[in-house]
């Protein structure tokens, strides 16, 4: 039989058991292998998607049961309240607490407005019982800023922070963790009320100058009690404190603020004019101009400001690093949010270089 004939006629047969190579046969085994890849990706995607989709619904699931379960404690804390209200009265000191707990419950559901009327009403029953400088206001009253807070009423906010830190400092020791966290809170709410731009030049240059001393201090404190958790905290705050520092010092309005030189000065000025009768005379004015040595001051103090930052938040991340070094159960725990905290830190201090390159065309 004819070689080639024979071939044409097995080829069929050995290509099936693979005993035949052809590039046509290759490439359609490749292309049912890329068929089957992008089948098991399909597949695959589909099922992240499923799971994902399976995830989120959970996760509603379990945020409606919260709320839910939310609702009956609200419900169990007002039947409560009447029931004491009609038992000792509207003045008595044994509402307080419910209130404070009904208005904690109010603020997580979101109804800001209740949370807010039911822990005010408790407020002034301490208050009404025990005086203008009773420790209970503290709970109460940072109960009240956090809702304040989520209903953006900053003026309030302000007013019942400096309320409930004016009377921490009445009731806390010095050295107390309690008190650290108290300056720590009160630092956060100056820092979001720079960032707010409720205030700028000369006050929050002095409202952060005065936190930056109470961090310092409460550092020392907590490194004397070891107490790792709130070091990491104090130092992160007060290299938040330093970035918003240096950020006043790039406005416009602290100029005047950093340097004793006039903005301007005033020179005389001399012209030749005719006098009409084919004559010349000289005529002299004062007038103010821009000083120069004025603008030179500027940029250089604002430039040693930025150099000052920059050093003092590079030495605030070797101490998180050095702290997350000597403690690793610490680092392990907050593994997390420790990362965090220093990715922010790099990513604050390129803005604020970034910033400062712009505001005096010039590089640290």
């Amino acid at each position: 039989m004819n070689l080639a004939l024979l071939q044409r006629l097995l080829a069929p047969i050995l290509l099936t058991a693979g005993l035949l190579y052809s590039p046509l046969g290759a490439l359609a085994q490749e292309a049912e292998f890329a068929t089957d890849d992008e089948a098991v990706q399909q597949s695959e995607a589909a099922q992240r998607s499923e799971d994902d989709a399976e995830a989120e619904a959970m996760a509603e699931s379990f945020r409606q049961l919260q709320r839910q379960m939310l609702r009956a404690t609200a419900a169990t804390l007002e039947d409560r309240l009447t029931q004491l209200s009609e038992q000792n009265g509207l003045y008595d000191l044994s509402l307080v607490e419910v209130q404070t707990d009904l208005g904690r419950i109010y603020r997580d559901l979101g109804d800001y407005d209740k949370a807010v009327d039911v822990l005010t009403q408790a407020l002034h029953l301490v208050r009404l019982n025990s005086g203008l400088y009773d420790p209970q206001q503290i709970r109460i009253l940072e109960e009240l800023v956090e809702a304040l807070f989520r209903q953006s009423d900053w003026d309030k906010v302000d007013d019942y922070q400096h309320l409930v830190f004016s009377l921490q400092k009445r009731s806390y020791a010095p050295d107390s963790p309690e008190f650290a966290d108290a300056v720590l809170a009160m630092g956060r709410w100056q820092l979001a009320s720079d960032r707010l731009g409720r205030t700028h030049g000369f006050q929050v240059i002095d409202q952060i100058n005065e936190m930056k001393d109470l961090f310092n201090a409460q550092l020392e404190y907590a490194r004397a009690r070891e107490d790792v958790e709130r070091q990491w905290s104090l130092v992160y705050a007060s290299a938040m404190a330093d970035l918003a520092l240096a950020r006043q010092y790039l406005r416009p309005d602290v100029n005047d603020m950093m340097i004793t030189a006039q903005r301007y000065v005033t020179r005389t000025v001399c012209r030749n004019v005719s006098d009409g009768a084919g004559g010349i005379s000289r005529v002299c004015w004062q007038e103010s101009v821009p000083n120069p040595d004025y603008y030179y001051q500027v940029n250089n103090e604002r430039r040693n400001r930025m150099d000052r930052a920059r050093v003092s938040l590079t030495s605030a991340r070797r101490q998180l690093e050095e702290i997350l070094e000597n403690n690793p159960e610490f680092a392990s725990v907050h593994e997390e949010d420790t990362r965090i905290g220093l990715e922010n830190l790099s990513r604050e201090l390129r803005d604020l270089q970034r910033d400062s390159r712009m505001r005096m065309l010039g590089v640290w």
